[in-house]
This record gives structure tokens, C-alpha cells and sequence, in this order.
């Protein structure tokens, strides 16, 4: 039969001098087979169980999820799936109880890791900087269940004292693995997560973007450059492309002669969302310019100089090098993407566009360049209003006479 929730709370023990009364759910199994169900006990007590046999084992074992009053029927289903994927890895899952007691955050940070990538995140670089750098010298040798609100409000107010915003990344980042360990089974469900709750330091929007002069300047500052950096910079300029979606762009993903127009496809994007994003006639004669005659060279548009077809890893020297040039020591990369929306907003480009462009997936993001295009807007009537003082003479409205 297939076990429903009001099914179960129905059942009542049907079993004789206590032997087990099993209660199968079809719908779980193929073929009208199932091994997954509830037990009903004399008492009135009832669980979910798995019914399973290891690899190369003929022996029968059980296996216990947990209370029917704790658990849900679905939750119970999906728990069911997940540990019969791992009796299929050669997994038992009475062993993963022995884990999920002693699994230290510094070893779970390593299944973290690899999940992340599978999952082809694109922030996976600054996870696994912000582990190695901040969580596992702080707390990992802590087994995970062990670690406590306490032990994470220290560590995020020590950061804190010299880098508010990385705090808070921090224990964004271990809530998240907390969360990801009690999915993947590393931690007991309903295990108390250490970084929820945690009062988060105020952060303000950076609105920072460059100005005609300022771009002006950074465009003279990039003479000294090579013709790869050169094209890198200004592609931040005409494309709106994040950091890590530029430097990771391959050839084989750009069409400069497509018969719909020129175009790159961008398929590991922040947002988790594809991006198909139209070049211009700039963009493309920058692209044209670092196009190698030997696509055997690199499969990247940015290749490494040290490492063999890999990508640019980073160019913070040259970015340093060319801000001082500027006189523009506060600008980010990141400033560059918000430049492009800026100029497209003030330019009277609508927000859901600009939205668009830089594939925003939260629209609260793109709001900002409502603010500026409002900005542009107001000096553009200030303008025209001063033009007709200057025409006609003070604008005010006069009284009229008898």
C-alpha cells in the first residue's frame, strides 16, 4: 500500500507477542518491491525504517530513521533515498552514525568543497579561501557538533575588528556548510547550526562608479599595459561581466560572426543562471585583437602565463599598478561592472534592461541605478531650467495685476 500521513496515524499494532508489524510503502520501490516503511510498535509507537543488504552481503539489515511524530512520511522518503545511495556506494548507514559524532569541520570542509564544485559554483574560489584562511584555523579541529553559537560570535567579531564585510561572508559561509552537511547526512537533522542567529555587522552598498574624468584617466593609464591586459580592462567596460565569468571565458564559447549577431556564452554565472549576452562592435574588436592565430595555445581567452592551459588567476599586481597610474587607489574590478550600469542607466537604458545585462537575479540589486538614472534625470532639468533663466530670466510665477 502507499503510506500516506493520514494512513499512518491510523495504524495500530497488528503483530503477535511483540514480533515486529511491518507496514511497506509500494510507491517507494519498483516493481510493487519496496525497502522502505514503517514499524509499528506494541505500544503504539512508530518509526520509519530502511530494509537493505550491503554489496557481496546476503544478510538482511535494518536500519531505523526515526519517529513518525518527528519525522514527515516525505521527509522520511527523501532520507530513505539518501541512504540507500550510500548502501549502493558500499556504505552502511549504521556507520554514519559513528561519522556524524565525530566529523570535524576541517574534514567536512573537504566534502564541502567538492560539492560545491559539482555544483559548479562560481563563488567556489572565495569559499575555499575564506575556509582556509578564516574557519579552519579558528575552529577546524572542533568536531562540527561541538562547535557552538559562542565559539562563532568570537570568531565573527574578531574578524570584524579590521574586516566587517569579511565577517559576515564568513559566517554566511558556515551556515551554509551547516546547512549542506545535515542535507549530505554529516550531521544529525535537526542539528543546531552554530552560525544562525548571529547578529551580522551593518553593511552599506558600495555605490562607487567612475566618472568621464576618472575613466579618462584609467584609459591613459592602460598604455603601459600589454595588449591582454589592456583587452581585459576594457571588456570589464563594454561587457558588465563579473570577475570570475571574464578570466574563466573560453573561445569556444564566443561567436564573433554568429548570424544573429555576436555574442559570448557565459554558462557558469553567479546568479546560477545562463548567460547569453550580446557583444558590441567595441567588444568585438577587443576580443579580435588577443584572438590567437593557434587556437591550440589556450582554450581561454585570458590564458595563465605559468599554468598550462589554465586561465588568468588573478592580475592584482598589474590592477595595482595601473589604479596608481590613475590616481585611483579605491577603485575595485568590480567598481568597472557597476561603471557599465551606471553609464546605461544615466544614459536612459530602463532597469529591468540593465537588469538583463548583468543577469541580476534579485531585482533589489539593480535599484541602485534606478538612483543614478533619477540622479541624471535631475541634472539634465537642472540644466535645461538654468538655460531658460538664462534665456528668459528668473522662472516665477507673477501676480496678476487689478
Amino acid at each position: 500500500m502507499a503510506l500516506t500521513k493520514t494512513l499512518i496515524a491510523r495504524f495500530e499494532y497488528e503483530g503477535t507477542d511483540g514480533n515486529a508489524d511491518y507496514r511497506w510503502d509500494s510507491e517507494y520501490g519498483k516493481g510493487g518491491e519496496s525497502n522502505f516503511g514503517v514499524r509499528v510498535y506494541p505500544s503504539g509507537y512508530k518509526s520509519f525504517f530502511i530494509h537493505y543488504r550491503l554489496k557481496g552481503d546476503l544478510t538482511a539489515r535494518w536500519y531505523t530513521i526515526g519517529s513518525c511524530v518527528r519525522w514527515s512520511h516525505q521527509d522520511a522518503r527523501e532520507e530513505a533515498h539518501r541512504l540507500l545511495r550510500r548502501v549502493k556506494q558500499g556504505i552502511d548507514p549504521k556507520t554514519l552514525d559513528n561519522v556524524q559524532s565525530s566529523m570535524t569541520l576541517k574534514q567536512f570542509s573537504e566534502v564541502f568543497l567538492a560539492d560545491m564544485q559539482a555544483r559548479s559554483k562560481a563563488t567556489l574560489p572565495e569559499m575555499r579561501r575564506r575556509i582556509e584562511k578564516r574557519l579552519k584555523p579558528a575552529l577546524g579541529d572542533k568536531v562540527m557538533t561541538d562547535i557552538t553559537r559562542g565559539d562563532v560570535s568570537q570568531l565573527h567579531s574578531k574578524i570584524g575588528r579590521t574586516a566587517k564585510v569579511e565577517a559576515n561572508r564568513c559566517i554566511q559561509l558556515l551556515r551554509t556548510m551547516y546547512s549542506r552537511a545535515e542535507k549530505l547526512g554529516y550531521i544529525e537533522a535537526g542539528s543546531l547550526n552554530p552560525a544562525k542567529g548571529i547578529d551580522l555587522f551593518p553593511e552599506q552598498s558600495r555605490t562607487r562608479y567612475l566618472d568621464e574624468p576618472e575613466l579618462q584617466r584609467l584609459l591613459a593609464a592602460l598604455k603601459d599595459e600589454t595588449v591582454l591586459i589592456q583587452s581585459l580592462i576594457l571588456l570589464y567596460l563594454c561587457t558588465g561581466l563579473r570577475k570570475s565569468e571574464l578570466l574563466g571565458l573560453k573561445w569556444k564559447d564566443v561567436y564573433l560572426d554568429h548570424s544573429e549577431g555576436p555574442f559570448v556564452d557565459v554558462s557558469n554565472t553567479k546568479s546560477g543562471r545562463d548567460l547569453r549576452l550580446a557583444l558590441s562592435p567595441q567588444a568585438v574588436d577587443l576580443l579580435k585583437a588577443i584572438l590567437p592565430t593557434d587556437r591550440s595555445y589556450s582554450a581561454y581567452c585570458f590564458p595563465s602565463n605559468v599554468r598550462v592551459n589554465k586561465p588568468l588567476a588573478d592580475f592584482k599586481r598589474q590592477w595595482s599598478r595601473i589604479r596608481e597610474r590613475a590616481g585611483l587607489p579605491d577603485i575595485t574590478v568590480h567598481d568597472l561592472r557597476r561603471t557599465v550600469g551606471s553609464r546605461m542607466a544615466q544614459s536612459g537604458v530602463p532597469i529591468e534592461h540593465i537588469a538583463q545585462v548583468l543577469n541580476h537575479r534579485d531585482p533589489a540589486i539593480t535599484q541602485v541605478y534606478a538612483r543614478l538614472s533619477e540622479d541624471s534625470q535631475r541634472a539634465a532639468l537642472e540644466q535645461a531650467g538654468a538655460d531658460l533663466e538664462a534665456l528668459l530670466g528668473p522662472l516665477r510665477v507673477q501676480e496678476i495685476e487689478g
